[in-house]
């Protein structure tokens, strides 16, 4: 169990255990101990130190559990011989000022682990600063809105503008230009920023197209996806190839800036 719980909407009975698949039933005694050990209310679990940073969107919490930063997304380290982002260590440094070494708190969302198992939070300081916005302040990372994990979108977007307007950080380096879709090969993988001049459905140029679950466009997005046809957009995500084309999984609108 993780040292950290998330809150619920509304407060328990009194005596009731804050576990959604715990039935009232007689329990032994050395059970009822060890579920009151796990589930009771635990004041210092809010507060975690972070004992290394990672990478810029990344820690590792002392008891070596990895959390990831819900909202943002920080330029990557290289692997396998490839060659750092820039501003990759700009970004990580600057967490690690921030946090490393320091009782943070945990604030959790509906999604709490991704694929890799990694927990998913927001780490907030003792003053109540917020990291991710501190570092989307500081345009050392984008914003990003995956579902269901979207309850701090606007104050990230806020956040972003500030950096954007002012052009600091990734805003102001030309490798993170929007991409041109003709111009993108099995090389641009990862997360990028691409523009397309059109676009038509899903598809924004003869090798690439962003994909949008039906579920979320019936939640995220208003209007029809002809009402897109002809606009001249910018779509940040994680590109990935399959079968000979280039992909971006969009889950939200935010994620999409229509310029036309």
């Amino acid at each position: 169990m993780p040292p950290f719980v998330r809150i619920p909407h509304q407060a328990p009975r009194p005596g009731a255990f804050l576990h959604s698949g715990l039935r009232h039933r007689r329990l032994p005694a050395a059970s009822l101990f060890v579920v009151a050990l796990f589930l009771s209310p635990l004041a210092a679990a809010e507060r975690l130190t972070v004992r290394q940073v990672l990478d810029g969107d990344s820690v590792v919490l002392a008891g070596q559990r990895q959390v990831r930063l819900i909202g943002i997304n920080a330029p990557e380290f290289g692997k396998d011989g490839q060659p750092d982002e820039p501003l990759a260590a700009a970004a990580r440094d600057r967490l690690r000022g921030l946090a490393e070494g320091k009782a943070v708190r945990l604030v959790l969302e509906d999604e709490q682990r991704d694929r890799y198992g990694r927990w998913l939070a927001h780490l907030v300081l003792p003053d109540d600063t917020s990291v991710e916005e501190v570092l989307l302040r500081e345009g050392l990372a984008a914003a990003v809105a995956i579902p269901p994990n979207i309850a701090q979108l606007a104050r990230h977007q806020a956040a972003e503008e500030q950096a954007r307007k002012a052009r600091r950080g990734l805003w102001g380096h030309p490798y993170y230009a929007p991409a041109a879709v003709d111009s993108l090969t099995d090389a641009h993988t990862g997360f990028r920023f691409v523009r397309s001049a059109k676009f038509v459905y899903l598809d924004m140029g003869p090798h690439f197209a962003l994909r949008i679950g039906h579920a979320d466009w019936a939640r995220y997005f208003h209007g029809r996806a002809e009402e897109w046809r002809g606009a001249q957009i910018v779509a940040r995500g994680w590109i990935s190839a399959q079968n000979g084309r280039l992909h971006m999984g969009i889950g939200h609108p935010a994620m999409l800036v229509r310029l036309t």
